[in-house]
């Protein structure tokens, strides 16, 4: 794994770890629904960085991608390859060519 990609996982697992301890704090302290919808998204927040690090891990099992999906560039990359790849047909003109006034005569 690249060592820049370390720093990104780190980053943003210490990102929705430190929201989510928070939003838990906050719903223990809260009533009702509300309690309710703060553990849920205290622990949606949790499984977005269980899922971060699980990407990064598997990433090289999938030819640098995470879980093997196109993600960002490799996709644009792709439409930019496949757009130059295609042939750009002229359309045909109405009317025929006239013949060059400095060309010889044609043969017959």
């Amino acid at each position: 794994m690249h060592p820049m990609m370390i720093v990104g996982v780190v980053l943003h697992v210490t990102l929705f770890a430190v929201l989510a301890f928070f939003v838990l704090f906050a719903a223990q302290k809260a009533q009702g629904l509300v309690k309710l919808l703060g553990n849920i998204v205290g622990v949606w927040l949790l499984l977005l960085a269980i899922l971060v690090v699980l990407a990064c891990a598997t990433a090289p099992m999938f030819g640098g991608r995470p879980f093997g999906m196109p993600m960002g560039g490799h996709m644009q990359v792709r439409v930019m390859h496949e757009v130059r790849d295609v042939e750009v047909a002229t359309p045909p003109t109405s009317e025929p060519a006239q013949p060059d006034a400095n060309d010889p005569a044609p043969n017959q």
